[in-house]
């Protein structure tokens, strides 16, 4: 929501300031920094011979600040760093300028060039290592990704990289705040909390390091999209109270700051104010004066010209009187606001699809649908639902064709994957039989070798072969003498033999003495185990009794608390966090639970609601960690919870009952 309404006003405010923009292109000064450093300066830096290139990079890193004007300066700037970054060879450099170009196009609204320069940075990315330059890119492949069909996935893993190699800069915490705007309004409202939530926690670390009412501002948007996210899963009242927390702290952060944060930014707190009155008409007991009042509120900010805006204002109008069962005053708004939201499509067919609004005329026409049905206008009321269907179909549809790319694309990276260990694995084979090729010739070689070594040395031992054999006759009388000695040695060694053997026997009769008793000493254990069994049995039934006679409750939170002072000694809140746990809480537990909850799992719940960490659990329990993500994972299936619901969550929320 927030990224179309985001889209339609920067498309009318391009429209209107374009023309006064182009007629003065070259009077404007273009700053390119907070440093107040201008276009002419930059282009004075670059063109001067006598500065070293490291200098005038290191000086272009920190340009951040584009705008529309002076397009022929700015390109010729950067032509000439890119001619100089060639000649070194500096990946990192050639990098940013391609990005640079690239988000240059992309303001001049030159789809192609803007493509081509992104094209010709992907060249560099995989060897370069600054992060300035690798989180520009990053960000602006996220904003390539995010925009083109089904590729949320991809945009939401860009934008992570971006805002990772941000975070190691120094980069100005303006233009941060600029870029992490711009990336919560491009992730605003979509179902993958994961990757949202991961967002969030890469955002706040970031204003953790140096606060930003800006980036502060921005990342209170991406937390009440998230929790809005939450609140339509679920439907619980607590995730509605979180989204309107920090719309509202969005309201605050924008009027307690003006001096500081970005102007325009007045559109996204009429937004706040509409959101808010959403939300709380949503509630239980909605507390309708300060609906109204919100509504007011974002009426007197403006924008009456805009018709996505009125159409929204008519609808969340139309929401509060149909509550207050206004039933013809709402009847009325609802039609003009899909009459605005028509108009607003028929304006705006050239930016966006129409797939771009099901969204909205899904809420409209169900919204009007039970207006009707309320005053017994039944056959319209059906008309309406059935439009509320067919657009939640095509919507369904579209998330189907997303979920079937994004499986085919898989897919075809696996492929791609398998391609490459089978290309590895043939560079492997080539290598090993070249490897094998030269051994071979090496061989020869040293056979040759060996060869012609052996030739000289029969020649040479052919003289010798007569004096040899001249020892040989005067050897073979002394070996016959030695040959009768080894005679009588042989009958020694023989006699010797006997002995031994003799001594063999008399061990192996010891041996199958020892065999014997060692049976009956096997026998002995036999009937000891038995009866260490039959004392564990009646121990163990000793201990049932026991807990049979003492409450359940009681003896459970007992063992729990002995086994995190006995193995989390440290971890001092568990044991505090246990005492709140009250003796309705295993009733609780026992009729939410689909089937017979046994005690170790009744044990497992109440450690996952006082707060335990997946390793304290599988520490206390001495089990490993995985079968401790198996039981969360049984349990969230037996209390009936989704995916994208928080056991702990559910389980506090059960003590609170």
């Amino acid at each position: 929501m927030r990224r179309k309404i985001l889209y339609t006003i920067i498309y009318t405010i391009i429209q209107t300031v374009s023309s006064i923009v182009y007629a003065r292109e070259d009077a404007n000064i273009v700053y390119l920094n907070s440093e107040r450093m201008t276009l002419d300066s930059l282009y004075d830096i670059v063109n001067d011979s006598r500065i070293p290139y490291k200098e005038k990079i290191s000086v272009f890193y920190r340009c951040n600040y584009k705008r529309d004007s002076q397009r022929k300066k700015q390109t010729a700037v950067i032509n000439a760093l890119l001619a100089e970054s060639k000649r070194k060879k500096d990946v990192n450099g050639l990098l940013y300028e391609y990005i640079y170009l690239a988000n240059l196009n992309n303001e001049w609204n030159n789809e192609d060039l803007f493509s081509l320069y992104i094209d010709s940075a992907d060249i560099y990315a995989e060897n370069a290592t600054n992060s300035s330059a690798l989180a520009e890119y990053h960000y602006t492949k996220g904003t390539q990704a995010i925009n083109a069909p089904y590729g949320r996935k991809e945009g939401y893993k860009q934008f992570e990289k971006a805002i990772d190699y941000y975070s190691r800069t120094n980069q100005d915490i303006q233009y941060l705040s600029y870029i992490l705007y711009d990336i919560a309004i491009y992730t605003a409202n979509q179902p993958d909390t994961t990757l949202a939530k991961r967002l969030i926690e890469k955002v706040e670390h970031i204003l953790q390091k140096e606060y930003s009412s800006f980036i502060d501002f921005s990342l209170s948007a991406m937390k009440s999209d998230l929790y809005s996210v939450y609140f339509n899963a679920t439907k619980q009242e607590n995730m509605l109270d979180s989204a309107i927390f920090y719309e509202t702290k969005r309201i605050g952060l924008f009027y307690s700051n003006k001096d500081v944060l970005s102007e325009g930014l007045d559109y996204d707190i009429l937004q706040s104010y509409l959101l808010i009155a959403e939300y709380c008409s949503l509630r239980t007991k909605p507390d309708w004066n300060y609906i109204n009042e919100c509504i007011e509120k974002a009426k007197s900010i403006g924008y009456t010209d805009d018709s996505y805006i009125m159409s929204r204002i008519k609808y969340t109008e139309a929401i509060f009187l149909f509550e207050q069962k206004k039933y013809n005053e709402a009847e009325k708004l609802i039609i003009e606001a899909e009459n605005y939201l028509s108009v607003q499509i028929d304006e705006g067919e050239t930016m966006y699809p129409p797939e771009t609004f099901y969204s909205d005329e899904a809420a409209y026409a169900d919204l009007h649908s039970r207006i009707l049905y309320a005053t017994g206008n039944y056959r319209n009321a059906w008309e309406h639902n059935r439009k509320k269907n067919n657009l939640k179909f095509k919507m369904h549809n579209i998330e189907s064709s997303e979920l079937e790319y994004l499986y085919n694309t898989e897919k075809e990276e696996r492929k791609i994957e398998q391609l490459r260990v089978i290309n590895a694995n043939q560079l492997k084979s080539t290598t090993m039989l070249i490897i094998v090729a030269i051994l071979l010739v090496a061989t020869m070689v040293l056979l040759s070798l060996w060869f012609y070594t052996v030739k000289k040395s029969v020649k040479r031992r052919s003289a010798l072969i007569r004096t040899e054999k001249e020892e040989a006759e005067l050897n073979l009388k002394i070996k016959e003498e030695q040959a009768v000695k080894a005679q009588l040695e042989k009958y020694e060694v023989l006699s010797d033999y006997r002995l031994k053997e003799m001594e063999l026997e008399g061990k192996n009769k010891a041996m199958e003495q020892l065999l014997k008793d060692k049976k009956d000493l096997d026998k002995q254990i036999e009937a000891y185990t038995q009866k260490i069994n039959e004392y564990e049995r009646n121990n163990d039934n000793k201990q049932e009794q026991i807990k049979d006679e003492a409450p359940l409750n009681l003896v459970i939170i007992e063992d729990i608390s002995k086994l995190i002072n006995k193995k989390l000694s440290k971890n001092k809140d568990y044991i505090e966090s246990l005492n709140h746990i009250d003796g309705q809480y295993i009733s609780a537990l026992k009729s939410s639970y689909n089937g017979n909850l046994s005690v170790p799992y009744i044990k497992y719940c109440i450690c996952f609601a006082i707060g335990m960490e997946i390793g304290d659990v599988s520490e206390c329990f001495s089990i490993e960690q995985s079968s401790v993500h198996m039981v969360r994972y049984r349990l969230k299936k037996k209390f009936g919870l989704d995916n994208n619901d928080d056991l702990d969550v559910y389980l506090r929320r059960l003590n609170k009952t």
